[in-house]
């Protein structure tokens, strides 16, 4: 059982924040309520950064739209969500066609909506991650079973390696989680109390500065001196490891149109061939070039997906 003692009240102000901005300051959104047009396309994602994901995926929509005229596409929208129920009903209503998202949340929408992966997206050259437990080298801690009692910093709940993967990892364990306020809380003593920092790079601070006693985030974080400086990780240990699944996946709602469906598979596919495609590559999260979804990696979506959602459902009780 994982109990639900409170939440981080500045995150949710940030995060009505960021969508206050956006719809301030990008008009185009209000269009949402009208995205049925049938000459249009549109991309969507969970976010709680709508002002910088709304620039992604509007330099994507630029490159591809153009290739989509043939099946009657003359513009792209976007249209972002708080959460994965409110991107499931887009999806469900078709007042999203196309998106882009973990793995974990790939899972939670196919399930909630019927969304269909059809394209795995290869980012910075990875098309796999895993997430890594680590602790101070001077705490102590030396397995999953000494974080009975302890502090855990993880992301948010959309992160697949910084918030499913370690707590996944913990239940497997048989490690009991219960959700912490603030890093002053603590949890009972056979509990693994986890709390969101919001960013990888306060992850590895809190921890650092003994706000937790322990972080997740994926072993790419780990390696990248803007999410895990060097001075930090020469004084941490990793102690536990996830199974590895895939980086991201792009899903399209269950209705639609086959034709037009293949047809942005193929544009998709054929977008790292395409000088004038690099620079909206490289903003769509570093992504190197979409692949499709192979035997393997469906196997490890429906393990995933195995694994993930009860615990979203244990989460939400």
């Amino acid at each position: 059982m994982i109990k639900a003692i409170g939440r981080l009240r500045a995150a949710g102000a940030r995060t009505a924040k960021y969508w206050a901005l956006l719809l301030a300051l990008l008009p185009a959104v209000a269009a949402w309520a009208d995205v049925s047009n049938p000459d249009r396309i549109v991309i969507g994602r969970i976010t709680d950064n709508p002002r910088s994901d709304y620039v992604r995926l509007k330099r994507m929509l630029d490159v591809v739209v153009p290739h989509l005229a043939g099946h009657g596409i003359r513009e792209g929208t976007v249209l972002l969500a708080r959460d994965p129920q409110q991107m499931a009903g887009y999806l469900r209503r078709g007042r999203v066609d196309w998106v882009t998202e973990t793995p974990a949340m790939a899972a939670e929408l196919q399930s909630r909506s019927g969304a269909q992966p059809f394209l795995r997206a290869l980012r910075e050259d990875r098309n796999v991650y895993r997430s890594l437990v680590f602790v101070r080298r001077d705490s102590g801690l030396r397995s999953l079973a000494d974080l009975r009692g302890k502090r855990l910093a993880l992301q948010t709940r959309s992160s697949t390696s910084a918030f499913y993967l370690p707590l996944v990892t913990l239940l497997d364990a048989g490690l009991p989680l219960t959700e912490l306020a603030t890093p002053d809380d603590q949890p009972a003593p056979d509990e693994v109390g986890f709390l969101l920092a919001r960013s990888e790079l306060n992850i590895a601070t809190w921890v650092h500065k003994g706000l937790a006693d322990a972080g997740a985030l994926s072993n790419l974080d780990w390696d990248n001196p803007r999410r895990m400086p060097p001075g930090f990780r020469e004084d941490f240990r990793v102690i536990a490891e996830s199974d590895s699944v895939p980086r991201a996946i792009e899903l399209i709602r269950k209705d639609l149109p086959a034709p037009l469906a293949d047809a942005l598979r193929e544009v998709l596919l054929g977008l790292d061939r395409q000088p004038e495609a690099q620079d909206a590559l490289r903003g769509y999260f570093a992504t190197a070039r979409f692949e499709a979804i192979d035997d393997e990696t469906q196997r490890a979506l429906t393990a995933l997906n195995r694994r993930i959602l009860p615990l979203r459902r244990e989460l939400e009780r």
